[in-house]
Formats: C-alpha cells, sequence, structure tokens
C-alpha cells in the first residue's frame, strides 16, 4: 500500500496539474486507512478539474471516514448534480445510494425514456449519459468492446471518451503496446462509459 502512495505521491509532485494522479493517490490513501490524506488528495483532484465526478464519491467516503457528515452530504448532492449533467450514470448512481444510506435527499431530474418509435427510428438510450440518441453509424472499434460501445453509447459521449482517454495515456504513462496498460486503459474507458 504504501508503495502505490509513494508512487502517486511522486507523480504529482512531478506534476501537480495532473488530475488523474491526485485521484488515484486519494483512492491509495483511502485503501491505506489514511482518510483525512484521501480528503486533501481527492479536494485537489477536484480543483483540478471540477467536473470529475468519481472524485466526489470518493471524497465523499473520505468525507464519512473523517466523521464528516455534514460535508459528505454537500460533496455527493453537488457530485450527483454533476455527474448527472456530465452523463456519468454509474458515479451519479453510487452517490445517489451514499445519500440514500445517509437519509439525505437525492436532488430531483427529469430523466428522458426510449420509445418504440425511437427504437424504429435507430436510436438508443445512451448507458452514459442517459440521453435517447441516433445510433453511431458504425462501430467505433473493431472487438465487442466496440460493439457494445455501438450499441449503447452515443457519439458525443464516446467523443468525450476520445479526449479523457488520452488523458489517462498521458497521466497515467500508458504504454498501450503493454497487456496490462491496455487493461488499465479499457478499465477507465468502460467506468467513463458506464459499461461492463
Amino acid at each position: 500500500m504504501t508503495d502505490r502512495i509513494a508512487i502517486f505521491k511522486n507523480m504529482t509532485e512531478a506534476d501537480p496539474g495532473n488530475e488523474l494522479g491526485f485521484f488515484s493517490l486519494g483512492r491509495a490513501y483511502l485503501d491505506a486507512g489514511q482518510p483525512a490524506e484521501a480528503v486533501t488528495a481527492l479536494q485537489r483532484t477536484i480543483a483540478l478539474n471540477a467536473s470529475f465526478s468519481k472524485a466526489y464519491s470518493l471524497l465523499a467516503t473520505a468525507q464519512l471516514a473523517t466523521g464528516d457528515e455534514k460535508e459528505a452530504v454537500e460533496t455527493l448532492t453537488q457530485g450527483y448534480r454533476i455527474a448527472h449533467d456530465k452523463g456519468d450514470l454509474m458515479p451519479r448512481n453510487d452517490m445517489a445510494r451514499q445519500l440514500m444510506e445517509l437519509g439525505a435527499p437525492i436532488p430531483e431530474i427529469q430523466t428522458e425514456e426510449l420509445t418504440q418509435e425511437a427504437i424504429d427510428a435507430g436510436k438508443i438510450k445512451c448507458s452514459r449519459c442517459g440521453r435517447v440518441a441516433a445510433r453511431m453509424p458504425q462501430r467505433p472499434l473493431p472487438d465487442p468492446i466496440g460493439e457494445q460501445i455501438h450499441n449503447n453509447i452515443c457519439e458525443p459521449c464516446f467523443s468525450a471518451w476520445i479526449s479523457q482517454g488520452t488523458k489517462v495515456i498521458n497521466e497515467l504513462r500508458l504504454n498501450l503496446t503493454e497487456k496490462h496498460a491496455q487493461d488499465i486503459y479499457d478499465q477507465h474507458m468502460k467506468a467513463f462509459l458506464n459499461i461492463t
């Protein structure tokens, strides 16, 4: 655990603008049972990128571990709205669960339904943003993940991943010719797109 902390600490010291580095450092601190340090790292993540919705959920977990329930509820409420606006359904649903467990209200937000008429018109309900949108004209990748993306993800969300994916490669220094690095990349992509 201390090895992971050291790696991410070095990464953030070398590049103080590395939001993924701070997020990973926060997770490593939380896993090591150091929630106060995790709070600091995750607050830095959000300061660098206020729309990093997964960081809100993890920050709230760290805040709860330090006994700060009021701050955790505020973090979750703000993060829930951000995740919804971005179309990050997995973090949004996780924060809704956390809010329910704390007995706090979940912000009310309207969702769009996929009708048979929309399906007949070649539309899908995007599993990332929850919006009904046109299916991409073709699979973005030639493998089974590409088929899953084609059937469940709208073009704007996939475009957002391309931008985020570049960040993942650069900030985590991934060499995609290595299987381990490709697995990390795919894991981030699936989490971002809310596919399994």
